[in-house]
């Protein structure tokens, strides 16, 4: 991955020296739209995420080697809150005879670092179709959450229980499909669609559970969802 890093500076570099308009540097903001287990909310399967649609960030660089074909890199941000209303019934309607309140005090978190082709389509003098497949690598963070439960037949029967955040890394994809619209003739209108996958293996993961007991658990999370987001980027 850091070999394929030092190339794509390498050709930005002589981009520099041999041609004007090839390259452009663009910022976009959006949603994250969790997907299948990253969303789901089934509290007895493992994979559930739990996510809510959140935010998005990315940031982008290209390099137009063609009239048609260039290279991009991106790094991009997401973060997801947990739900923790759906989260609560679940806990409710597994354990009828206890109240429980939720509260997540870290979102699921993600950033990448990717770098791939990107195929350029024009369609007319200012507006663009791109296509582009991207690799690279991901860090995530779980959600910090707080569980309290009070009996409901003995109020005074408290408890309150933790999930600690952990942190996991792993190869990532992205594949997206988007607009540039020139509006000066040094900057572009930007709409995107991306999807983007990792799995992710969460080794540290620790808390206090249902039961009293402190624990150390690994679990295994799908991180998957589709952002769309909207910006701006300088052409020079």
């Amino acid at each position: 991955m850091k070999k394929l890093i030092v190339l794509f500076i390498l050709i930005a570099q002589i981009a520099i020296g041999q041609g004007v308009n090839r390259q452009n540097v663009g910022l976009s903001i959006g949603a994250s739209m969790p997907l299948s287990d990253f969303r789901k909310d089934i509290l007895n399967d493992s994979t559930s995420g739990f996510a809510k649609t959140g935010v998005a960030l990315s940031f982008n660089y290209m390099y137009r080697l063609t009239h048609n074909f260039g290279l991009q890199l991106i790094i991009n941000y997401s973060s997801n809150a947990i739900d923790n209303i759906k989260y609560r019934n679940a806990l409710e309607a597994q354990h009828p005879d206890y109240g429980v309140s939720v509260e997540s005090s870290r979102n699921w978190s993600s950033g990448g670092l990717y770098l791939g082709p990107y195929l350029r389509l024009p369609i007319g003098e200012k507006l663009s179709w791109d296509i582009r497949a991207l690799f690279g690598a991901m860090g995530a963070y779980s959600p910090s959450i707080t569980i309290r439960t009070t009996n409901k037949e003995n109020p005074n029967d408290k408890g309150e229980y933790y999930m600690v955040s952990s942190r996991a890394t792993n190869f990532s994809y992205s594949i997206g499909t988007g607009f540039k619209y020139r509006i000066r003739s040094n900057y572009y209108l930007l709409l995107f669609g991306d999807y983007v996958k990792s799995s992710m293996d969460f080794k540290d993961s620790s808390g206090w559970d249902w039961d009293s007991e402190p624990y150390i658990k690994p679990f295994s999370r799908e991180i998957n969802y589709i952002t769309i987001t909207g910006g701006i980027s300088y052409i020079f």
